[in-house]
């Protein structure tokens, strides 16, 4: 999977976890039902796959006219095939050749039958929305997604004015063998393939949307990096109020149990074996990255990404402490110590 910055397109590969929401926000949930969030659906893997492939350099350029910067985002940056306006003989055969592969045309016809419609999807992503714009209303909110087949190269994207893309073939859920079209590939490892389904997928485009939104870590610290990754489960939390655990977090039932269980032990792990301040990320990729578990750092009962747990933790009480604050002025904050002093964070033992 790979990922590109906004400036010509921010494509985010993965993400998404939990089961039982175990966090309950202190502040009161805001009534949203009077804002409107227009969003429009562009099925382009549909008229992509559904192309004329015996003229099939004309009906590209058609595809062009009507999807005007998706197009060639997708011919050039996703698919890197050349310029989509001035593509060789090559090129073009190397396109018609993936939409009458009889591999991709299975996958497309599994992805259409998984997805007849979007509406859920619609439903659930535009109320989603209408607390972005709440929480952010100087901010442009995404009003069109453009669904897309990337090979299994992409997940979810942002592009041009924050609008949103899915490759849907990375949510075809747990009945879809991954791994026999590709098998051993690092992007099928259990771990991430159990994320590959429909209720991950409005998760999966929020994230890039709030990674563009709060940009990169100030440090390189285990504590910028947790407490700067905290901020962002804590806005998919606000946006996504109903989420399970498991999917905020990207864990399996047992790995969240195991978080809920121990989170005093990880803190004092953290803070025994001098993680807290280690910047050398060999030694804490482990802890803020998807991976299969925290082993050897920690036990293989716990999930990747455990220090993420801890950075949602102390956001989540620094933000019980201070109510007057906005996301807007929580994104602001840039010294994860300061927030760490000031949450007052301090984990029951259990």
């Amino acid at each position: 999977m790979y990922q590109f910055c906004k400036t010509s397109l921010l494509i985010f590969i993965f993400s998404a976890l939990v089961f039982a929401s175990c966090t309950t926000d202190k502040r009161p949930l805001p009534d949203v039902s009077d804002i409107e969030a227009p969003l429009t659906i562009q099925r382009f893997e549909q008229d992509l796959f559904q192309l004329d492939t015996s003229n099939f350099a004309v009906a590209l350029r058609e595809l062009a006219d009507q999807y005007p910067s998706f197009a060639e985002l997708y011919v050039e940056g996703i698919m890197e095939a050349g310029n989509l306006r001035n593509l060789n003989p090559q090129q073009v055969e190397y396109l018609r050749g993936f939409v009458t592969s009889p591999v991709y045309r299975a996958v497309y016809d599994t992805t259409q039958l998984i997805y007849p419609n979007l509406d859920d999807v619609q439903e659930e992503l535009q109320q989603a929305l209408r607390y972005f714009k709440y929480y952010f209303p100087e901010v442009p909110a995404p009003e069109r997604l453009v669904t897309f087949n990337s090979a299994f190269n992409f997940q979810s994207i942002i592009f041009g004015n924050n609008e949103l893309g899915a490759s849907l073939e990375m949510f075809l859920g747990a009945d879809f063998n991954y791994q026999l079209y590709s098998p051993g590939a690092p992007i099928f490892s259990n771990y991430l393939v159990r994320t590959y389904n429909k209720d991950h997928l409005v998760s999966s485009l929020l994230r890039v949307l709030i990674d563009d939104l709060a940009g990169r870590s100030p440090g390189d610290r285990l504590l910028d990096e947790m407490v700067h990754r905290g901020k962002k489960l804590y806005l998919l939390k606000q946006l996504q109020p109903e989420i399970p655990d498991t999917t905020l977090f990207r864990a399996s039932a047992e790995q969240w149990q195991w978080l809920e269980d121990n989170e005093f032990n990880l803190w004092t792990h953290l803070l025994t074996e001098d993680l807290l301040y280690n910047s050398r990320f060999q030694d804490i990729r482990k802890l803020i990255e998807q991976s299969p578990n925290g082993s050897p750092i920690l036990p293989k009962e716990s999930p990747g990404e455990a220090a993420n747990y801890i950075g949602y933790r102390i956001i989540e009480t620094f933000m019980d402490r201070q109510r007057e604050l906005t996301l807007s002025e929580l994104l602001s904050y840039q010294d994860a110590q300061e927030i760490l002093e000031r949450s007052k964070y301090k984990p029951k033992r259990e």
